[in-house]
């Protein structure tokens, strides 16, 4: 794009009106780029505004997120030690019962260990009942016997 520079004289008779009608003219382009420039800056002080709250927001939205995801790795933490202990609680209970011949049931006669007398589990209990799920039949039969353990408290 080419750009002239024209003076009053030159603008009006190219644009075949009178100097003070070119002056008008240029005078109020002026006025309205001017106007224009001022818009625009309000706007963009509005936009850098609303930019700064969204931004403010996302990090707030970070923060709470970073906090959840720390105390769900927690809990899962926490549920998984829970399980593990169950689990070797179990796992002390049928080693106990197939080591004193055992019904699959160390606990038996407790009431207050899962209602029917069992602290097992429906899982524990049918490993104890299928004795090729159970890891020290092949220990039995391979001469070494099973681990002696606690029963669980």
């Amino acid at each position: 794009m080419i750009i002239k520079t024209l003076s009053y004289a030159a603008l009006a008779e190219r644009l075949k009106c009178t100097l003070e009608a070119a002056r008008s003219l240029v005078t109020g382009e002026v006025a309205t780029l001017k106007e224009r420039i001022e818009s625009l800056q309000a706007e963009l002080a509005n936009l850098e505004a609303t930019a700064a709250r969204h931004r403010a927001d996302y990090e707030r939205e970070r923060d709470r997120a970073d906090r959840l995801v720390t105390e769900l790795l927690k809990a899962t933490a926490n549920t998984t030690m829970e399980l593990a202990a169950k689990l070797e609680a179990e796992i002390g209970a049928l080693r106990f019962a197939a080591d004193h011949g055992g019904d699959g049931c160390a606990l038996s006669g407790h009431a207050d260990h899962g209602g029917d007398g069992c602290a097992l589990s429906g899982h524990a209990r049918r490993t104890f009942a299928r004795p090729e799920l159970r890891s020290d039949v092949g220990a039995r039969e391979q001469g070494r016997g099973a681990p002696r353990c606690r029963v669980p408290s």
